[in-house]
């Protein structure tokens, strides 16, 4: 169940989750965000409920003064900040992979040798021989271990590596849990793709992931939410929870984007493949909090970003899952124009204005790794 309810107050949320609580529902975690910008009428409220077989996801978005509620069967929770404290014990590292075919694929490594992995790009066989080699070498144990394996969106430049990496690694690398929210393909409308086709691939993907690590947790990525692991919090700032009831243009509109927040106060927002009302939403709801040193510039530098958003940001250090090829603008494809801001793609002419900032950029024809 979903329900989005416009021109309320922060007061009114508050009561709302205080009537859940007198009804039987415990808090499982609670989040407020003041933005900081002239968009918000106040802080941003989230919270996390559950009882007997429910839990309730409450989102108050003080730029437009409404409120989501999502309720679905409890599932698997993950653990709150006092479970896992972010010490910093230093070590992490971020890791852009390269692009063999298209996509996009990052690599987070933990101080403590695990792995968190964020998409992982299109299939071909060198690209997930070259993911395994990578994480063979970067691990402190006798089996890499992926503590988290999340997905933006149900693309298949941004699943289909992972949905046969599981398959032909699965007795080589340890998964622990997967993350993500695909659309329910039976109950939207998407008016430029098809959701038949869309619906077959989620459901090839998600049989491989539960006949591969059949004891792996599944959890549902909701806005709000924080998982936290030794030395790194990751905060989804953006799901679909936030475009209910609209119709999706594409299966963009159903991206997730998320911020890495490291012990050592370093930061990294990843945008997935969020559109232009995505990123202006972010913009609006969270300000002055986006801060971040890195960017993962949205949909591969094509169309989709926000003037206001990536001025928020206002990175050092910016991550393009795209070719050095198309990130120069040399490629007989003239979409790839846009990288430099061509075709009313003003925003990336701003993140590469060096007069405003000078950024260092890193496409993806290479591996870039970033100490943290």
């Amino acid at each position: 169940m979903r329900l989005r309810i416009e021109n309320t107050t922060e007061e009114e949320c508050r009561a709302y989750a205080k009537a859940l609580e007198t009804t039987g529902f415990c808090l499982h975690e609670q989040k407020e965000i003041w933005a900081g910008n002239k968009y918000a009428g106040g802080a941003n409220l989230f919270y996390t409920y559950y009882k007997a077989d429910t839990c309730v996801y409450l989102f108050w978005d003080a730029s437009i003064y409404t409120v989501f509620i999502t309720a679905e069967p409890l599932g698997v929770l993950p653990n709150t900040r006092g479970d896992t404290p972010l010490d910093n014990t230093g070590g992490a590292t971020l890791t852009q992979l390269p692009l063999k075919n298209r996509g996009m694929g990052y690599v987070v490594r933990l101080a403590d040798g695990r792995f968190i992995l964020v998409d992982g790009g299109d299939y071909d066989e060198a690209s997930a021989s070259f993911l395994y080699a990578f994480l063979k070498e970067n691990t402190t144990q006798e089996i890499p271990t992926v503590a988290l394996w999340i997905f933006t969106h149900s693309h298949s430049d941004h699943i289909r590596l992972a949905g046969q990496f599981v398959v032909d690694y699965k007795e080589k690398v340890e998964v622990c849990a997967f993350a993500y929210q695909f659309p329910d393909c039976d109950k939207i409308s998407v008016a430029m793709e098809s959701e038949e086709q869309m619906k077959a691939d989620i459901e090839g993907f998600e049989k491989n992931l539960k006949e591969s690590y059949p004891n792996a947790a599944t959890y549902t990525l909701h806005t709000g939410q924080s998982y936290y692991f030794d030395g790194l919090e990751i905060e989804i700032l953006y799901s679909p929870d936030d475009t209910y009831p609209a119709q999706y243009t594409s299966f963009n509109d159903t991206s997730v984007a998320l911020r890495l927040r490291f012990a050592s106060g370093k930061t990294a927002l990843l945008l997935g493949d969020c559109m232009h009302g995505a990123c202006r939403r972010i913009a609006h709801t969270y300000g002055e909090y986006l801060k971040s040193d890195i960017l993962q510039v949205t949909h591969h530098g094509l169309i989709g970003g926000d003037t206001d958003l990536y001025a928020l940001i206002d990175p050092e250090i910016c991550l393009w899952s795209t070719s050095e090829e198309r990130f120069l603008g040399k490629t007989p494809n003239q979409k790839y124009q846009w990288c430099l801001g061509e075709g009313c793609c003003d925003y990336n002419r701003f993140i590469r204005d060096e007069s405003i900032r000078k950024r260092t950029h890193y496409p993806a024809s290479e591996t870039t790794t970033i100490k943290l």
